[in-house]
C-alpha cells in the first residue's frame, strides 16, 4: 500500500489506476478514487464508489462520506448529494469521527451550492457577511474575497483577525492575507494572545521541514487508513489553530499526541504513558500537546 501512496505522491496517477484496476481491497480503491480525482475524472471516481460501496464503507466510512459528497458537489449534483447524505445518516452508528463527518457534510454541500451563485454577490453583500455573527457566513465571505481585490476588504479582514470569536476564523483570515502577500503590519489575536504580524513575511501554513517530518512520522506509524485520515485532519486543525506559530521542535511528541487523539476518536484504547516511555519521549510534553489538540477539535 505504501507503493500506491508513493506513486500518488509522485503524480503517477495513470499507473495507480492501472495497478488497482481489479483490486477489491478498500485502501487500494481509495487510492484509485484519489488518482481519478487528481486527473479530473470525477465521474470515473464516482463509479468506483458506486461499484464498491460496501467495501469502502467497511474500510473508512468517514473518508468515504467526505469524498462521496465532495464528488457529487464538484459535479454540481446537489440534490443527489443531499440524498446520499440522508443514506449515510440512516446507517447504524459507526464512530464519533463518522458522526462528526455527518454533522459537517451539510455545510460542505451548502458551501458548494453557494459557490455557484457567488459571482453574483456584490460588495455590499460581502461586507455584510464579513461582519456577520454567523461563523459560516464569515468563512464563506473570506472564500469569496480570495477571488477579488483583497485591499477592497482589508479593513474588514483586519477586524476579523482581532475581533472574531473563533480562533479558526481569525487564523483563516490571516492565512488569506499571507496567500495574497499583503505587506502591512496588522494586529492578530492568536491562540496565545494579540501580536503584530506582517502577512507578507510570514511562513505559509502546512510547510517547512518540521511539518514534513511529522507527516513522515505519521506515514510510518499510522498503518490503518482510518487513523491516517483522522490524523491528517487533526494535524490540519492543529496547524490552523496555532498559526502563525511554526512547528520548531517536538515533532515526535506532536505525532504521538495526534496518534493518541485519533485513536480516542475511534474509541481505540491507548496507554499514552507506556507509548511515550517506549519511544523515550517527554510525557508531559505529549500530554500538553494532547490538551491543545483537544481544544483545537472542540473549537472547530
Amino acid at each position: 500500500m505504501d507503493s500506491l501512496k508513493s506513486l500518488l505522491d509522485a503524480k503517477k496517477y495513470e499507473l495507480v489506476i492501472k495497478l488497482t484496476e481489479k483490486s477489491l481491497k478498500g485502501e487500494d480503491l481509495f487510492y484509485r478514487i484519489a488518482a481519478f480525482i487528481c486527473l479530473g475524472k470525477y465521474d470515473e471516481a464516482l463509479y468506483v464508489i458506486q461499484d464498491n460501496q460496501e467495501i469502502l464503507e467497511k474500510t473508512n466510512m468517514a473518508a468515504l462520506i467526505k469524498v462521496h459528497i465532495e464528488l457529487l458537489c464538484v459535479l454540481e449534483r446537489y440534490e443527489q448529494a443531499h440524498a446520499t447524505l440522508d443514506y449515510y445518516s440512516n446507517l447504524p452508528y459507526q464512530s464519533q469521527v463518522v458522526e462528526e463527518m455527518l454533522r459537517d457534510a451539510p455545510k460542505i454541500i451548502e458551501k458548494e451550492e453557494r459557490k455557484v451563485s457567488s459571482k453574483f454577490i456584490n460588495d455590499d453583500d460581502i461586507f455584510d457577511k464579513l461582519n456577520s455573527s454567523d461563523k459560516e457566513e464569515v468563512l464563506f465571505a473570506i472564500d469569496l474575497v480570495r477571488k477579488r481585490d483583497i485591499f477592497t476588504y482589508l479593513s474588514e479582514i483586519a477586524k476579523i483577525m482581532v475581533n472574531n470569536e473563533s480562533q479558526f476564523v481569525r487564523s483563516l483570515a490571516l492565512m488569506l492575507l499571507v496567500e495574497k502577500e499583503v505587506d502591512r503590519d496588522l494586529r492578530f489575536k492568536s491562540f496565545s494572545g494579540v501580536i503584530t504580524v506582517n502577512p507578507k513575511h510570514l511562513t505559509p501554513p502546512f510547510t517547512g521541514d518540521k511539518f514534513n517530518t511529522i507527516l513522515r512520522i505519521m506515514d510510518r506509524t499510522f498503518k490503518d487508513a482510518s487513523l491516517s485520515h483522522n490524523g491528517a485532519q487533526i494535524l490540519s486543525s492543529y496547524v490552523i489553530y496555532t498559526y502563525p506559530k511554526t512547528i520548531e521542535k517536538d515533532e515526535e511528541e506532536i505525532a504521538l499526541a495526534i496518534f493518541y487523539v485519533a485513536r480516542k476518536l475511534m474509541s481505540i484504547d491507548a496507554d499514552i504513558e507506556v507509548e511515550a516511555r517506549e519511544k523515550n519521549l517527554d510525557l508531559d510534553k505529549v500530554k500538553s500537546y494532547i490538551d491543545l489538540i483537544n481544544i483545537c477539535i472542540e473549537q472547530m
